[in-house]
């Protein structure tokens, strides 16, 4: 087979992160006594979103990425007089419920491992998020190790993140490793970064206008079985 060890990135590649952060988003106003709007989500992703990539890139700490988003958020819908950090917590402890799988996920992990290849996974998500959100999923059963950024004190798509994945599966990344994820800018950029092979998973088939190109590009994730065999 043309790769046998494969690294799946998790949130929205496998899980639905954008499900999970709307129903965490909507426990949380209520469980802090505040009026939910549905268009605070998508204000609250794009906020989100823009931190994580300002923390790919180095140019904001985890812990401040953590208040600032929901200090940004509170700022513009005229919230006032919230523990951010409180809130954070308890909003962390409802993404850990988020354990909804994408359509194809579970199939497209059996069916690599059904082909004979190791499966690993690679996050850049909080620890006890992530392993609320995998603990009792079926597919973990295949899964042979799993790297968290922040257990390990680096992140995609920095090469130390994924020479410490190494270190924690205890293989080394190859010509047969392919990286499969939704994020050019996580994903793709430390596949890139560590002379990997990428499959850029690309649901929304949103037109790619980021100079990162990957190996390959798909739009259903059940498409990596013919990619690796």
């Amino acid at each position: 087979m043309k790769y046998d060890k494969i690294l799946f990135d998790l949130d929205n590649t496998l899980i639905d992160f954008d499900d999970a952060e709307r129903n965490a988003l909507k426990l949380n106003f209520l469980a802090f006594n505040l009026e939910y709007k549905e268009e605070y989500n998508p204000l609250y992703h794009e906020i989100n979103d823009k931190l994580w990539k300002m923390f790919e890139r180095g140019e904001v700490e985890r812990a401040k990425l953590k208040t600032q988003r929901f200090e940004t958020l509170f700022q513009i819908i005229g919230v006032s007089g919230v523990d951010t950090k409180a809130f954070n917590d308890s909003y962390l402890e409802n993404l850990g419920k988020g354990r909804k799988l994408l359509p194809n996920a579970f199939e497209t992990v059996k069916g690599a491992f059904d082909m004979g290849a190791k499966c690993y996974l690679i996050t850049n998500g909080a620890t006890s998020v992530q392993k609320a959100r995998l603990f009792g999923q079926e597919f973990m059963k295949y899964i042979s190790g799993i790297c968290i950024s922040e257990s390990v004190g680096f992140n995609k798509p920095d090469v130390e993140y994924f020479d410490k994945a190494e270190e924690i599966f205890g293989v080394k990344f190859d010509s047969k490793t392919l990286i499969v994820g939704d994020s050019l800018s996580s994903d793709i950029k430390g596949g890139l970064n560590k002379g990997i092979d990428t499959l850029y998973i690309n649901r929304k088939k949103t037109p790619n206008t980021s100079g990162i190109i990957p190996t390959y590009e798909v739009d259903d994730i059940i498409e990596t079985l013919s990619v690796i065999k």
